[in-house]
């Protein structure tokens, strides 16, 4: 059938694989959002960083430690403690010495010259350009301070206009500066800064851009006597250093580099790289452990002195392991160290394909089996990281997890709550459609089941009164009639009997062509079932006439049905499959209730013995003798017809006019007033065709309430 677009408007709703892919790429716009403005420090990737890996064999750290205060007193140290240390160093065979350091502080006596001495003596020596206030440059910081920073070592770098004319550098010039993320985790090291440059007679000072002491380092041990020549340069794709790489090393838009940490702090220390700052002042360490080796001196594990940094690989690491490890990470073979997280495209794609993913799976699945796929593509996903080897030399990438576990997690949640909106609302159709053929109350029960594994099919015995109400003569009469007028006669029929059997708390069983099958005292107990399902059969009646003058308005037939009605004990319950459940009775009683209708003239309401005995004080009655029923033996019933009620005892009786007007009920000619009926006789003096006074077809009761 071909729909309109103001179809696909108002029923968007219903078309779930649609919504579900909707959701997703929504939930995936939303977290690449977040993840673009970097609203969350939250790395679960840092897990992925070894813990324990070897470092590199060619990096030594000298620490300044409790036993090297301890030895030589308070710190800092006088700088001729540093020119003994720098000389045992170079007679070791140190390759490169560091000095994470920054030397701030003014000494007197000859300790500069002796430390400047060492410096200039034998082997590169590289000293640490401290950090302080940083500013973003282009693809760079800049150093804050003012070109002339007052430290004493500034002549050795000439860095200070006091320093002699023609002054030459004896050491190198390194940075010691990190970069915090968010969550004040260290995982960057700006590779680019910018220091003041300040002019000194005939020498200039111009250092210009400053690489960190890592990068000084392993510049110094690769290319010695060369490194002066090969600086590093910046490109948008990444740093180049000379054609020392195989590629290029991997830049944020600052030009910060990622550290490839090896461990955890202490790492360098478990494989025997640390010597203590007191081993070699005294000379009692073992050369070999230097010899050829680059040495970082640092503070290391100095009580009361703290230069220590969050990492990712575990609690708080100290600057100069931190350095350590980035000289590894540029010294790693083949550059398998060199890591850089998921480009920010990548991280996008994965978003979209999550989305649409689940946007697809997800409506096709319950809740439960749902969130097991949910799962298993957050698995999925992280294992698929691990395996391809996240930090190995052939990926290196750092897998952003979080976001995309955030996506996942979301777009599940997104899904479950359009669920939970749909499925409420096709529950509140269904509930609507079958209240209108079940009674309400029951469809609610079974509606607030959480499977249909809980509906429980079966049934128990108990007493029920039960109802059936057709059409006289309807088959013969729709034969004659137009499709449409039959349908139009039959919901017009329906529809009223059907409310007035809701309005009598009455439980609706089924539809069987034109005939009602109804029941009361079940699903829940009913005080007077019996009198309810009189009195509902009696507003039935008093319907007619209305019911007519509508057909008669459109030009339709008029109508005219009869009611049965047993009292007695039947089976009650859900019975059927797993794959069609029906809420029914089943037993003799129903089926002499159905006899009784199928007896039954026009507008006439029989009822059998049981009902009678239950509401004998609020009827009046004919008995009906000698009359057949199909399959049933004449002798076993004693049928009555309902000719007058009332509210209450004492209360007057009402009838039906015209009600008389179809005396016979199957052979039945005779009729003979008993019970309460034959009171009313008495009192009224009944006409010749028995019509008893009425209160012009208002009830004289009003309709049962609800139970249950």
């Amino acid at each position: 059938m071909r729909r309109s677009p103001i179809y696909y408007l108002t029923h968007w709703y219903t078309f779930r694989t649609v919504v579900g892919i909707l959701l997703g790429l929504l939930m995936a716009a939303m977290v690449f959002g977040i993840y673009s403005f970097g609203t969350f420090g939250i790395h679960p990737e840092d897990k992925l960083v070894p813990s324990s890996d070897s470092p590199d064999p060619n990096v030594v750290i000298v620490g300044i430690d409790d036993n090297s205060i301890g030895a030589i007193g308070h710190f800092p140290f006088p700088r001729d403690r540093y020119a003994t240390l720098l000389d045992n160093l170079h007679r070791a065979g140190a390759a490169v010495t560091v000095f994470d350091i920054g030397f701030s502080e003014s000494t007197s006596g000859s300790g500069d010259d002796l430390f400047a001495g060492a410096i200039g003596r034998d082997g590169p020596v590289v000293l640490a350009y401290g950090q302080t206030s940083l500013q973003n440059g282009d693809h760079s910081y800049v150093y804050q301070n003012a070109g002339d920073t007052n430290r004493p070592l500034d002549k050795f770098l000439c860095g200070n206009p006091r320093a002699a004319p023609g002054c030459r550098p004896v050491a190198e010039l390194g940075s010691t500066a990190v970069v915090h993320d968010a969550d004040q985790v260290v995982r960057r090291m700006p590779m680019f800064l910018q220091a003041t440059c300040v002019e000194n007679g005939d020498g200039r000072c111009a250092p210009g851009i400053v690489n960190p002491i890592s990068f000084v380092a392993y510049r110094q041990f690769i290319l010695q006597a060369q490194a002066a020549s090969v600086p590093l340069q910046y490109t948008s794709e990444g740093a180049t250093f000379g054609s020392a790489w195989l590629k290029r090393l991997p830049l944020d838009p600052s030009g910060d580099a990622w550290i490839g940490f090896s461990g955890g702090p202490g790492n360098l220390e478990r494989h025997g790289q640390y010597v203590s700052f007191r081993d070699v002042y005294t000379n009692s360490f073992e050369r070999s452990r230097i010899d050829g080796k680059i040495v970082l001196v640092g503070l290391y594990r100095a009580t009361g002195i703290h230069d220590e940094l969050q990492v990712p690989t575990g609690d708080a690491m100290y600057g100069v392991e931190i350095h350590a490890n980035m000289i590894q990470t540029l010294n790693s073979p083949r550059q398998s160290r060199f890591i850089q997280p998921e480009p920010p495209a990548l991280v996008l794609l994965t978003l979209l394909l999550v989305g649409v993913l689940l946007g697809l799976l997800l409506p096709r699945l319950s809740a439960l089996f749902g969130l097991g796929l949910t799962v298993a593509v957050a698995v999925v996903y992280t294992v698929g990281w691990i395996a391809l080897g996240a930090f190995g030399s052939s990926i290196q990438l750092l897998p952003e997890l979080f976001h995309v576990w955030l996506a996942i997690g979301l777009t599940y949640a997104a899904m479950m709550a359009y669920r939970f909106l749909y499925e409420e609302r096709e529950k509140r159709k269904v509930t609507t459609l079958f209240g209108q053929y079940l009674k309400p109350e029951l469809v609610e029960r079974m509606a607030r089941k959480r499977s249909v594994e809980e509906v429980e099919i079966g049934g128990e015995r108990k007493e029920l009164s039960l109802l059936f109400v057709d059409i006289r003569g309807f088959t013969r009469m729709s034969e004659s009639m137009e499709p449409q007028d039959v349908l139009r006669v039959i919901d017009l029929y329906l529809d009223e009997l059907t409310k007035v059997v809701f309005r009598w708390d009455g439980t609706l069983d089924k539809y069987v062509g034109d005939e009602i099958m109804a029941f009361w005292n079940a699903p829940h107990d009913q005080a007077g079932h019996a009198l309810l399902a009189v009195r509902c059969a009696w507003e039935m009646v008093t319907r007619m006439p209305e019911m007519n003058a509508t057909l008669a308005a459109e030009g339709l037939p008029q109508i005219q049905f009869g009611i049965g009605i047993n009292t007695g004990p039947a089976t009650i319950g859900i019975m059927g499959t797993q794959r069609r459940h029906t809420y029914t009775a089943l037993g003799d009683t129903v089926n002499t209730a159905a006899r009784f209708c199928g007896a039954a003239g026009p507008t006439q309401i029989l009822i059998g013995q049981a009902t009678y005995a239950e509401c004998r004080d609020y009827v009046a009655v004919d008995m009906v003798p000698g009359l057949q029923l199909k399959g049933k033996s004449a002798e076993k019933f004693t049928i009555y017809r309902v000719t007058a009620i009332r509210a209450a005892p004492g209360q007057p009786w009402a009838t039906v006019p015209g009600l008389e007007t179809y005396s016979e009920v199957g052979v039945y000619q005779q009729q003979t007033m008993i019970g309460a009926g034959a009171t009313v006789a008495l009192e009224t003096g009944p006409t010749a065709d028995h019509q008893l006074p009425t209160a012009e077809f208002e009830l004289p009761f009003e309709p049962a309430a609800p139970t249950g």
